[in-house]
């Protein structure tokens, strides 16, 4: 008995006859046949009737063709995963998450890329940029979905995908007839609540006087909070509006403009360090939805 004939079987089960799985088999009738005589007499019972149209299995045909079906779907994973073994898709990524990509779309892309490579595991950090940075220098994570703004001189960097920085606040901080976009220079008078990785850049790009900040944070979640309870208006990108997170108090969302405030995704990995085969073939291939685009 061998897997050939498992496969003869359980076609002839699906076609319903000999002669229609010799059809899908690409093979003539006659050896088909003599297979399926040779099966039974290796196992010393008859697997089905055959009649002058189709087949009708016994009851040990009926046992055997449960068996059979077991015995090949875990031969294909066998091989699959034997496959993945020659590739390097097998192992564990140690991979940096800061708070703002981890959003529904990018949670859904890291799960679909597993889908595709089960003999993948993740161990996710969390942290701000600047920590998943350092955790990186150090050995302790093997690559880091970060976000622009950072220093990337000592950085592999794959930048996936940009997106807007909006204003987010009640709806009073706002002119009514501001429309979907702000400009940059409005924001100077209202009480900004940032993440300090921005203090900086905003600092080159406002005009003097130099406005003074509500809350300078570390996390864009931090903003979004404060932003929620009222007290003033959030700069944060708009994949961590969209979410889905909810917040108690009303929110209103404008584009910052004139110029555009934007801010891009990038996975980065340490120059000149190694990475497993499956942690190259993720660095090299994983894909963000874009911008208001659902990763399902």
């Amino acid at each position: 008995m061998n897997l050939k004939q498992m496969e003869y079987f359980t076609a002839i089960v699906g076609e319903g006859s000999i002669s229609g799985a010799a059809r899908s088999l690409h093979i003539s009738q006659p050896p088909l046949s003599a297979q399926m005589r040779q099966l039974e007499e290796e196992l010393g019972v008859t697997l089905f009737d055959r009649g002058s149209r189709a087949i009708r299995l016994t009851e040990a045909g009926r046992l055997f063709y449960n068996r059979a079906v077991s015995i090949l779907e875990m031969t294909k994973a066998a091989r699959k995963e034997l496959k993945q073994l020659e590739e390097g898709l097998l192992g564990t990524l140690r991979l940096g998450m800061i708070s703002s990509v981890e959003t529904q779309g990018i949670i859904t892309s890291i799960a679909s890329f597993r889908r595709r490579y089960p003999g993948m595991s993740f161990r996710i950090s969390e942290g701000n940029t600047y920590q998943l940075l350092d955790k990186l220098t150090t050995g302790q994570i093997d690559a880091a979905l970060v976000r622009t703004p950072f220093p990337e001189e000592s950085f592999d960097c794959r930048y996936l995908t940009e997106e807007p920085m909006l204003a987010v606040g009640r709806a009073d901080f706002f002119p009514a007839d501001c429309g979907p976009k702000l400009p940059l220079k409005d924001l100077a008078a209202l009480p900004l609540i940032i993440y300090r990785r921005w203090e900086s850049v905003l600092g080159r790009m406002f005009p003097h006087p130099q406005p003074e900040y509500l809350c300078v944070n570390d996390d864009a979640r931090t903003s979004l909070m404060w932003a929620a309870s009222g007290v003033g208006v959030a700069v944060v990108p708009a994949s961590i509006v969209n979410g889905g997170q909810s917040t108690p108090f009303p929110l209103t969302a404008k584009i910052i403009s004139s110029p555009p405030l934007t801010s891009t995704i990038a996975l980065v990995k340490l120059k000149n360090a190694g990475l497993s085969a499956v942690g190259q073939h993720f660095f090299q291939s994983f894909q963000v939805p874009e911008h208001g685009e659902s990763a399902g």
